[in-house]
């Protein structure tokens, strides 16, 4: 399955829990009732649920059904009471008690496992024992132990729901087996209460299986959306991990390019300065080599300094700068290569302009900024430097006189490994890093870089600084 088929699944699945957990939890009481009871159940689990999602829905089905047998188990002994059943109201209150310590016995090292075994045997013990006392196959306490198995498959699992089904089912066949052969289990309350005992305990029954399907489902809901959650986050990162594989092989594929042909170019005119004998021969050569070991090294800078970006190990050390002492620092840089090709760099008269920056960073960027504005601009052109301050913020603007950028190259202009439509003019080298540089370069040190072009008419790149007075103040 390819990555954006499963991101495709991932959003449907993800549509379809939502769709599910609007379901269960439509009405306000539920929600209330969900929210309140899967607080108290997160503060009881143990230290095994941490990591195991399937464990922890596991756990909070076993404390909230704990609690739930022990608040419903309150209500029949006091209505037991009442009525004179007191050989009821004893079993239930034992069993409430044994329900209630439950949650506290996970909480403090037993595991959820424990509970759920726990939790089977009271209403096993709890339920038989009341069959004894209310009638046996003609009382309602033979119906709740028949629920007995269920509860248990939705606490544990299957494996041991088919032990309780079998002890539970041993139990029933006992109890009906006496009513059969004429045995008639006493009913420990009086006889005028019988239909008013018998109606609540079924009417108990179905109140209480729903909401143990409640916690159930809600549980199930929980534990898909984290499932979806870790599916579309997985999704997510397949996708990034794609993107950098791309970026991987675009890189080793400009890497290999920029750096064969100025590799080749020094193999060749090494091998050349066997045969030539004039030292002006030589000078030629030895320039040539020159030449193509800077491309090569500003390849490979580029390259760390991407890297290292990347990785977070660039920080940026803000101190006091001239602006106007960079500007005409890296317009010398790059006054030799303009002179090459007959370009002007104009540099307007700049006063003074402290900026709050990094100087190095900053020299790295004007360099880049003048040395593309040079590169792109036409032989015999003109490249204008300005600077000042605007809405509160120093900028740097190079013009040039090069062929401008279309839409599409503005919109990927400051991507890593971009490759624009406009070509250098003097046959320089292009790896499409330095202004990805730029970018990151200026934003670590609260700065912006922008392009305003229009094709066909130069283009103009602003470097946007804080002043020092910001630093100051």
């Amino acid at each position: 399955m390819s990555v954006s088929s499963q991101s495709s699944v991932v959003a449907v699945t993800e549509a379809r829990a939502a769709n599910s957990a609007d379901i269960v939890l439509k009405s306000p009481w539920t929600e209330a009732l969900a929210a309140q009871t899967g607080a108290l159940a997160d503060r009881f689990l143990p230290a095994e649920c941490a990591d195991d999602p399937e464990l922890t829905r596991r756990g909070r089905l076993v404390i909230r059904f704990g609690f739930l047998g022990f608040i419903s188990g309150l209500l029949f002994a006091a209505f037991y009471l009442f009525i004179g059943h007191y050989w009821g109201t004893g079993i239930v209150v034992l069993s409430s008690l044994a329900f209630l310590a439950t949650p506290f016995l996970v909480r403090n090292g037993r595991t959820v496992h424990f509970g759920g075994q726990m939790l089977s045997s009271i209403m096993a013990l709890g339920f038989t024992a009341m069959c004894l006392v209310e009638g046996g196959m003609y009382g309602h306490a033979v119906a709740w132990l028949a629920s007995v198995p269920l509860c248990a498959l939705l606490l544990l699992g299957r494996g041991p729901a088919r032990f309780w089904v079998t002890v539970c089912f041993g139990a029933a066949g006992v109890v009906v087996a006496l009513g059969l052969t004429g045995v008639d289990l006493p009913t420990t309350y009086p006889h005028e209460w019988h239909p008013v005992v018998t109606a609540a305990g079924y009417l108990a029954l179905i109140a209480f299986m729903f909401v143990l399907g409640l916690f159930f489902e809600n549980g199930r809901v929980q534990a898909f959306n984290k499932m979806e959650a870790a599916l579309a986050k997985l999704a997510t990162n397949n996708d990034k991990l794609v993107a950098l594989n791309n970026e991987k092989n675009e890189f080793l594929g400009i890497a290999a390019h920029d750096l064969k042909n100025p590799l080749s170019t020094v193999i060749g005119y090494a091998e050349f300065l066997e045969i030539i004998s004039t030292e002006k021969d030589v000078l030629k050569v030895a320039g040539s080599i020159q030449s193509a070991g800077r491309q090569m090294s500003d390849l490979i800078s580029n390259l760390l300094d991407a890297n290292a970006i990347e990785e977070g190990r660039f920080t940026s050390k803000l101190e006091r700068c001239d602006l106007a002492q960079l500007i005409f620092l890296s317009a010398d840089n790059n006054r030799s290569n303009a002179t090459r090709k007959n370009i002007v760099l104009a540099v307007e008269p700049i006063e003074s302009l402290p900026a709050k920056t990094d100087r190095a960073a900053t020299l790295q960027i004007l360099d880049n900024l003048i040395s593309n504005a040079v590169k792109y601009s036409p032989k015999e052109s003109r490249v204008e430097i300005k600077a000042g301050i605007e809405k509160g913020r120093v900028f740097v603007g190079v013009q040039d006189d090069g062929p401008g950028l279309n839409e599409a190259d503005q919109k990927k202009l400051f991507q890593k490994f971009t490759r624009l439509s406009a070509r250098p003019t003097g046959g320089e080298s292009s790896n499409g890093l330095g202004l990805s540089i730029v970018k990151r370069l200026a934003e670590a040190m609260d700065g912006s870089v922008e392009c305003r072009s229009v094709q066909g008419e130069g283009a103009t790149f602003l470097l946007w600084l804080p002043p020092w007075t910001d630093l100051v103040d």
